[in-house]
């Protein structure tokens, strides 16, 4: 008996371990369930916490861009390219002095930069009153200023009086509208007209004091449609509304719509103008390319192109050519001086020019020799070049020995090349030179012809 009581005792004692071995794992385990689900709150509080401040720190950024009024990228957009223009219309005027008043462009852009640079003043919050008058003001000066310019560089005379009645008119509106509600029909129409009056006194000095051409034709188009845009304007503010203020205008679609308008017509009448320049600037140089820079005539080039152009039309028949030289012209230098020889070929080239007829074509071939191209049969050529040589007779420069000048005539015969028809005249006048110079010889295939052409009994008459 005493070993079984002993053996249930033992037992006992193991059963009562084992429950609480369990029990106490059972309670560790609680407190690790217990543990991670504290963890997991306070992690979720450690965001909910962090969260507002990082949307804080992140909420300037958003409001800037967001309080950014619409209108402020096409604002900048004219700026920039205001500041583009008066750089490109510097850089030709200091490149090319030929359209050196290229610079009264460059001028209007920058009185037109005032216009969108107060407009970013006013949303930066400076003055609003002055804002508003510098750039009425300016944008106004700057399309009168391209109006004067645009007569400037056609060497016309401005219209002064028209230009300076227009900015003192808008200048006295302004200042007297200063305070008036901007949301009426009547000021909005008020306001644009003024611009509108602007171009189109830029629109009426293209008209008056340039040439008609293509370019020219665009850039009044262009400035007509200027005019019509601002008064269309206005019917723009009143239909979409231009903000109560000048600070909220910025931050209306009615200043995209003006600002962008404004901005592209502005550049188009801008690259009109640089089209323009670059083509007087070709001009001027084929013009230099073509003449003589001693005399002013057509050069030997020119004078190629003329025959070239007249062979390529079917050599229109009958056509003389009357190459000119100017007697003992070494003389001239050795005796006088290079000056003075230069002044003699200038004084025959002026002679020559005068006395030619609008139909025919002179040019200097070099040195001391002339070309004059006669659509004419030969008896008419030959009066007109007996007349220019009696012409050239008269000339006296200073105290200089008389100036004569030798001339060979050729005209041109069925079937022959222009190289030939120069070289029958060449060959006349050294016929002419040979023969004592002061006259004028004519080669012709059919000697015949050569001998009837009339030869007037020409000579100098002293005055009475």
């Amino acid at each position: 008996m005493p070993d079984v009581a002993l053996g249930t005792s033992r037992r006992c004692k193991r059963g009562i371990a084992r429950i609480l071995q369990e029990t106490a794992e059972r309670h560790a385990q609680s407190k690790l369930v217990a543990a991670a689900e504290i963890y997991a709150k306070v992690s979720i509080l450690r965001q909910t916490v962090a969260e507002p401040a990082s949307q804080k720190a992140a909420s300037p950024n958003r409001t800037i861009i967001e309080s950014m009024p619409q209108a402020i990228l096409p604002i900048l957009t004219n700026l920039l390219v205001a500041a583009m223009f008066v750089g490109a219309f510097l850089v030709t005027a200091h490149t090319y002095p030929m359209v050196r008043r290229a610079r009264w462009f460059a001028l209007a852009y920058v009185f037109g930069a005032l216009e969108p640079l107060t407009n970013l003043g006013i949303w930066l919050g400076a003055n609003v009153a002055a804002m508003q008058t510098v750039g009425f003001v300016g944008f106004l000066t700057a399309l009168v200023t391209m109006a004067l310019a645009l007569s400037h560089y056609h060497r016309r005379r401005p219209m002064w009086a028209c230009a300076a009645a227009i900015l003192v008119g808008g200048c006295i509106w302004r200042i007297a509208t200063i305070d008036v509600a901007r949301g009426g029909i009547w000021y909005q129409l008020s306001f644009q007209s003024w611009f509108a009056l602007g171009s189109i006194l830029c629109a009426a000095a293209l008209r008056r004091h340039t040439t008609p051409s293509l370019l020219n034709r665009c850039l009044v188009t262009v400035f007509i449609i200027t005019a019509l845009h601002f008064w269309a304007k206005a019917g723009f503010a009143i239909a979409l509304g231009t903000g109560m203020t000048e600070r909220e205008f910025a931050g209306t679609i009615y200043a995209v719509i003006s600002q962008t308008s404004s901005g592209l017509l502005m550049i188009a009448a801008g690259l009109l103008i640089v089209a323009s320049f670059l083509h007087s600037v070709v001009r001027a140089t084929q013009t230099e390319a073509l003449s003589d820079p001693l005399t002013g005539l057509p050069n030997r080039r020119a004078f190629e192109q003329w025959l070239k152009v007249a062979q390529g039309d079917g050599m229109q028949l009958p056509l003389s050519v009357a190459i000119i030289d100017v007697d003992h012209f070494k003389h001239f230098n050795d005796r006088f001086g290079h000056a003075v020889g230069d002044e003699v070929l200038r004084e025959v080239a002026a002679c020559l020019d005068r006395n030619r007829p609008s139909v025919s074509r002179a040019a200097r071939l070099g040195g001391e020799e002339f070309v004059l191209l006669l659509p004419m049969d030969p008896q008419a050529a030959f009066l007109v070049v007996e007349k220019i040589r009696l012409a050239i007779a008269q000339l006296a420069y200073k105290d200089t020995d008389p100036i004569t000048v030798s001339i060979g005539m050729a005209t041109m015969e069925g079937g022959e090349t222009t190289s030939d028809l120069l070289r029958r005249a060449d060959r006349a006048l050294y016929r002419a030179k040979a023969a004592g110079r002061d006259r004028c010889e004519i080669d012709s295939l059919d000697p015949e012809a050569a001998s009837s052409v009339a030869r007037p009994a020409l000579k100098l008459v002293a005055r009475q």
